[in-house]
């Protein structure tokens, strides 16, 4: 249908509740958050058990540069466009920076259109705002997301199948593919805002290679798989933490310093000291290194982030190890 004969459908209830977007900065206890981003393909708008235990509504994308890419409907109004500021963004030019909003009100959801210069599309039909209905298709520019709502089995499948792609089959922690997409969108972030900080943590087990060799790969996988419950204890549901190779890990921290994420490795660092693993049916004590690198506006890009965490951590290594540098 040509833009110049679509008639956009609008709201005709009463105004539109309107909700801040802001993000506040998380405290170092806070287990649960009630607006997490999870990773760059998944916008979580309530806890990851409540994701877990029902067919929350959610949006797929079913066509465009972001194939198969979910957003996860929940309490807060979730905002897609082309900035990096947006809950979900698609990297199109013809998208505008905030395209378009989808939110619940009375019980449904709804899509807005905020003032985007290509408009959205519901079913083809432009639209300035629209209720949902499960199976609709909402079009900005050349992406293309189904609605699949609440209750429907549908919304369990597509919540598995992603989940199978961006988690570590041994740990269940993120794996190295999602990790790195996550902090790239966190380093756009940081880049734009001077003022936001961004740190990383590079954690590698001390003289695993002897755990293996002497007990077997399926002793050492039991080391890593309880390495990962312990450590994610200590890691915030605003941070990503993931297995990113053999047995090297990265957390990701958001809105954190050099000196705060010191003090969750060391937290980390010491939890996995404290406690005794059993290591072919004996008791073994294991330790771990670190590396902590901040985000500076000397850098380019995320690999000079990467290169200054594996630096210390190289140094965390040569100076005796069970150590975060």
């Amino acid at each position: 249908m040509a833009h110049g004969k679509s008639r956009p459908i609008r709201c005709k209830l009463r105004l539109i509740r309107r909700i801040g977007y802001g993000n506040g900065s998380k405290d170092l206890s806070q287990e649960t958050s009630k607006s997490t981003r999870t990773d760059i393909e998944t916008v979580v708008a309530k806890t990851r058990q409540e994701t877990r235990d029902s067919h929350d509504a959610c949006l797929v994308i079913i066509r465009g540069p972001r194939l198969g890419s979910r957003v996860v409907l929940g309490d807060g109004p979730v905002v897609l466009g082309r900035s990096v500021e947006s809950d979900f963004q698609i990297s199109e030019r013809s998208i505008s920076r905030r395209h378009c909003r989808v939110y619940e009100e009375d019980d449904r959801f709804w899509v807005e259109d905020l003032n985007s210069t290509n408009h959205t599309f519901l079913n083809e039909q432009m639209v300035d705002c629209a209720p949902l209905r499960d199976g609709d298709h909402i079009r900005l520019s050349q992406s293309v997301l189904k609605f699949v709502d609440e209750g429907n089995i549908e919304a369990g499948y597509h919540s598995e199948l992603h989940e199978s792609t961006i988690r570590d089959a041994l740990t269940g922690l993120y794996n190295r593919r999602h990790a790195m997409a996550v902090l790239k969108t966190e380093v756009a972030k940081a880049r734009r805002d001077r003022h936001r900080d961004l740190a990383i943590m590079i954690l590698d087990l001390d003289f695993f290679k002897e755990i293996n060799d002497e007990f077997g790969h399926l002793a050492g996988d039991g080391v890593l798989k309880k390495m990962a419950r312990i450590a994610g204890e200590r890691v915030r549901a605003s941070d990503t933490f993931a297995r990113i190779g053999g047995e090297e890990f990265v957390v990701i921290l958001p809105d954190t310093n050099a000196e705060d994420a010191l003090a969750i490795g060391e937290a980390i660092r010491q939890s996995i000291e404290a406690e005794t693993f059993l290591v072919g049916g004996q008791p073994r004590s294991v330790t771990l290194s670190g590396g902590i690198a901040a985000w500076s506006t000397e850098f380019d890009d995320m690999s000079d982030l990467l290169r200054r965490a594996d630096s210390r951590l190289y140094q965390a290594k040569s100076s005796g190890r069970n150590r975060i540098c």
